[in-house]
């Protein structure tokens, strides 16, 4: 399911969005995903998820191959230990643990492609956190009902299969 949304996302994001709106507005739906993953799903496969969404990412973004699956492993794990301690109920908590972990993996960003010797603005971070915080709890809500679908529609295969 993750895999399919990071294709519509990303597909929809390069199309339609970055055509009629700034860069600084258009949400890193991947950051929430695996924000998202980090709560819900604190396993190995949920970090070869975290990989394979930043690599996917890294193919749409046409720039430094590693840095979004680099950036986004360290985010599930820096998630998923957090998510031992704090529950994912508050509104407030999914907007300040989403701007903090875009401002994270924005700062990540940057240091690896430094390190590259590729020049890129420092201010570009915070714009697109913000943006990213505000728009992730309907995320959030978006991702609860397509999991609970999918959770009935494979509770109904079961149910047939056992038959």
């Amino acid at each position: 399911i993750y895999f399919i949304l990071a294709l519509f996302f990303l597909v929809i994001e390069s199309t339609i969005l970055y055509p009629i709106f700034p860069s600084f507005l258009i949400p890193d739906v991947i950051l929430i995903m695996v924000f998202y993953l980090g709560f819900g799903n604190r396993s190995t496969s949920g970090a070869l998820t975290a990989f394979a969404l930043g690599y996917i990412a890294d193919v749409f973004s046409g720039g430094v191959i590693g840095t979004s699956s680099f950036t986004l492993v360290f985010i599930f794990a820096i998630t998923s230990l957090l998510a031992k301690i704090v529950s994912l109920n508050s509104i407030l908590i999914k907007i300040g643990g989403t701007i903090f972990m875009s401002i994270l993996k924005g700062l990540l960003t940057y240091i690896l492609i430094r390190f590259l010797n590729q020049e890129i603005p420092f201010y570009i971070i915070l714009l697109p956190s913000v943006f990213t915080g505000i728009v992730s709890p309907f995320i959030f809500n978006l991702f609860k009902k397509i999991e609970l679908k999918a959770k009935v529609a494979a509770y109904h295969t079961m149910e047939k299969i056992e038959l």
